[in-house]
């Protein structure tokens, strides 16, 4: 599923792709930041409990490139949360033509499979009676969070407790369980980050949630892509959109207004 957020008679299009187990609305504070432009944000295979044949990234892909060329969007920046950072360098592989400029948040710029993890199977949140225990639980996790801007504890707040939706009469989570692994394991055994591009290319890392191993990746990305604009965001939290909103925006609106995205 897909919607348009934003200004949408805008001659400027940002596609956006969430996070694993996340969906389009984790972009709602950011496109309302930067409410000028087009926003085209997608969710992920699997969600809302859609069942379909083919939950990879290469046929996401292609759902994606139906909606752009459906919509008449000849090319786009996009934008991806951690997995979805991994995804848009695998449309920017098959339809180069079509993209303008990639920010990987929190993500994209290392193989997991690097990491040497073997791939666990997710049980998903299900059969909760009582709402006010995930309620309960969000609201730990979301006040866990320091120094993280203002109005972003609400939003993020506000955000986690919509990920849970009335499934047979109990809640769980919205996402397809068999959707996610899917994804996840797909993430660990292929590869899609590019070999090379001349695309105007950023990365955001939120360094107050990154591990070391991902940081010290950062270094590798910097010299395979010394082109690139990398920021580390201090008190970045892994959820950038919804955590660090305004810093975001400011850093996605200097980036575009760079000339091919690349430092002058």
């Amino acid at each position: 599923m897909w919607t348009i957020y934003g200004n949408k008679t805008s001659t400027t299009t940002i596609v956006a792709l969430p996070a694993l187990g996340e969906r389009k609305e984790m972009f709602i504070p950011l496109a309302n930041y930067m409410n000028d432009v087009k926003w085209i944000v997608f969710d992920l295979p699997g969600s809302h409990k859609q069942q379909l044949a083919d939950y990879s990234i290469p046929a996401f892909c292609q759902l994606i490139h139906e909606v752009l060329v459906e919509q008449h969007i000849n090319q786009a920046h996009f934008i991806g949360s951690s997995l979805g950072a991994w995804a848009i360098q695998e449309f920017a592989d098959l339809f180069p033509q079509k993209v303008q400029s990639l920010t990987l948040l929190d993500g994209g710029h290392y193989f997991l499979g690097e990491r040497g993890e073997v791939h666990e199977e997710v049980e998903l949140a299900a059969n909760i009676e009582n709402f006010d225990d995930i309620a309960a639980a969000i609201q730990e996790l979301t006040y866990s969070m320091p120094n993280i801007e203002k109005a972003a504890y609400e939003h993020f707040e506000q955000y986690f407790l919509g990920n849970y939706i009335l499934h047979n009469d109990l809640y769980a989570h919205h996402c397809d369980e068999i959707a996610y692994n899917a994804l996840s394991k797909e993430l660990l055994t292929t590869n899609y980050c590019l070999k090379q591009t001349d695309i105007s290319l950023q990365l955001v890392i939120a360094e107050a949630s990154a591990d070391d191993f991902s940081k010290s990746k950062v270094i590798d990305f910097k010299k395979h892509f010394p082109h690139a604009h990398v920021t580390f965001l201090q008190h970045g939290q892994h959820y950038l959109p919804l955590t660090n909103t305004a810093e975001l925006a400011m850093i996605l609106q200097k980036f575009y207004e760079t000339p091919c995205g690349k430092e002058s």
